[in-house]
């Protein structure tokens, strides 16, 4: 009943999409190259404007020209800009901003600040500088990427989140003082977001510092959730961390719980972990039939809306090859799109308007996000057209004289006085990206860097990066450069002979006999079983590092 409900509200979305894409002009090299010098200019236009007029404050106010601190004080817009800078190119200005950041950015202080946020901002964008670090021409200092200044700074503000995990269930409080610790009297109501979103920039540390206790208390986090979920296989919006009895039990892919599913399948991809990958894959089954919120325990529609937040999801099917939804999911949210110019908060789809009080758009990056996971997968052309949407509502509607400014109600595109960090974190990036598929980023392995660590020969840059949830990459390789164990060191041939030779041989004589065995007894289970082996869940299918092989840092040519 609940599918066909869905059905049934799409149906209006889809009615009006275009039956194909031959109606949308071919985009030349020349169209390219133009617009990713047209985002170039956006950037700078936001950039400058918060350094001219915000810096050190976190975020640029447009319509006053001033700047506010959101979410610590931490000259945030300038940590989240630092990979962006990067990525467009500008190597100058990234060596730069380190050193500002080196000299002004201090994490004792005596600041309440979210945990979710200052990680994938502060956190995650560290972990990404200092990993780009070499590719921005920096000088490195003796044992990088296992050490250096942009890490030490990583690993301060994450410890200070530390003290946050230190509960019953292992799932962290929302709010830390960076001084003092959790207060007393915080509230254990944490959002599922802000419990499971942690084991990218976590384990990256623990992988490149040799501290276990970063991503021990990721995982652990993740655990609580796991064990916290509903008999219908569903996860509800806030958990009392010290309970883990759920407070607010509406179930979705939306805010307060988006970036939890997103974890699970980009860990399981950087950390090369089937345990995670297949945690994903039950929600999947459990969520595949509605999109709409629902009750946690009963499946009852709570909400028929559909949040902006919620459209990472079509980048995030991507990711585990299903391009067929991922593309008719793009496509509905991108007819709301061009409904109003941009995604409002809420949607309701029956009535195919917007809420009331949510009608706001903060230039939100996520559905840009999926067209540049999808166009790399697919390039479909309709994707780009989006991107040049995408750029002339933007600097239609929320450019201003001092930055751009968030979108208040998109139905009359009045302004609202914030330019949140994730305008350049992410909006930017994606874009650029969008329109630039011969960007490093996108390295299919054919270019790599050979770095030598005190734990021996490390390649770098080969491509393959994992974003984090604010689009910070993070190298996979990396996090196989730092090994402290002598029984860990191993040479190229003999891996690859084991491999392929003993190892592979091996499993297929066990497996042949195991098959037999069963066949019988439960020959539904054995196919099943073969069938899932054809297609690994830990590899990308439409994002694919395949032109050579990567395995625990190392990069085989074929």
């Amino acid at each position: 009943m609940l599918a066909v409900l869905y059905a049934v509200c799409l149906g209006l979305l889809i009615a009006v999409l275009p039956a194909h894409h031959a109606n949308y002009s071919k985009v030349t090299e020349q169209d390219m190259a133009k617009y990713r010098d047209r985002v170039k200019s956006m950037f700078y236009h936001a950039y400058n404007n918060y350094l001219d007029n915000a810096f050190p404050y976190d975020e640029l106010r447009p319509l006053t020209c001033d700047g506010q601190d959101t979410w610590g004080s931490f000259s945030l817009t300038l940590i989240d800009a630092l990979d962006t800078l990067l990525i467009i190119g500008n190597v100058s200005e990234f060596q730069r901003v380190v050193t500002v950041l080196q000299d002004t950015v201090d994490f004792d202080i005596d600041v309440n600040a979210s945990v979710f946020e200052t990680n994938i901002r502060v956190v995650g964008g560290l972990l990404s500088a200092h990993l780009l670090s070499k590719k921005a021409g920096l000088e490195l200092e003796p044992g990088w990427p296992c050490s250096g200044p942009l890490l030490r700074m990583a690993e301060d503000a994450a410890r200070k989140l530390l003290p946050a995990f230190d509960t019953q269930t292992g799932m962290p409080f929302g709010t830390v003082n960076l001084l003092n610790g959790v207060n007393p009297t915080e509230t254990p109501v944490t959002c599922t977001a802000g419990i499971g979103t942690y084991i990218i920039e976590f384990a990256t540390l623990s992988r490149l510092t040799g501290d276990p206790e970063f991503e021990r208390v990721a995982r652990r986090a993740l655990k609580g959730l796991w064990e916290s979920r509903s008999e219908i296989g569903l996860v509800g919006n806030h958990i009392d961390v010290m309970t883990s009895k759920w407070v607010a039990q509406d179930a979705g892919i939306g805010a307060g719980v988006d970036s939890y599913f997103e974890y699970l399948v980009k860990g399981a991809i950087l950390l090369q972990d089937e345990e995670m990958m297949a945690m994903f894959m039950e929600y999947n089954k459990a969520i595949q039939d509605w999109y709409v919120w629902v009750q946690m325990y009963k499946g009852t529609v709570s909400m028929p809306i559909f949040q902006s937040l919620e459209a990472f999801w079509p980048g995030l099917q991507s990711l585990i090859g299903d391009i067929g939804n991922a593309m008719r999911t793009f496509h509905n949210y991108y007819t709301v799109w061009k409904q109003f110019g941009g995604l409002p908060e809420f949607y309701n789809i029956p009535q195919g308007f917007t809420v009331d009080k949510r009608e706001g758009y903060p230039l939100r990056p996520e559905l840009i996000e999926s067209a540049m996971y999808l166009y790399r997968a697919t390039k479909d052309p309709t994707l780009l057209q989006f991107g040049r949407d995408a750029i002339e509502s933007i600097e239609k509607i929320s450019k201003v004289d001092c930055g751009f400014a968030s979108i208040k109600d998109v139905r009359d595109h009045k302004l609202d006085n914030r330019m949140e960090s994730f305008f350049v974190a992410e909006t930017i990036k994606y874009l650029y990206l969008l329109f630039d598929p011969d960007n490093f980023i996108h390295n299919d392995g054919s270019e790599f860097d050979l770095v030598v660590t005190p734990y021996g020969e490390c390649i770098l840059g080969a491509g393959g990066y994992v974003f984090n949830t604010e689009a910070h990459p993070i190298d996979p390789a990396a996090l196989h450069c730092c090994k402290k164990h002598n029984t860990e060191k191993w040479e190229v041939e003999d891996l690859v002979r084991e491999f392929f030779f003993g190892k592979a041989k091996e499993e297929v004589r066990k497996e042949a006999t195991q098959d037999q065995s069963q066949q019988d007894l439960f020959p539904s289970r054995v196919q099943n079983r073969t069938n899932l082996k054809r297609t690994s869940l830990l590899r990308c299918p439409s994002q694919p590092f395949s032109s050579k092989l990567s395995i625990l840092g190392q990069v085989f040519l074929e």
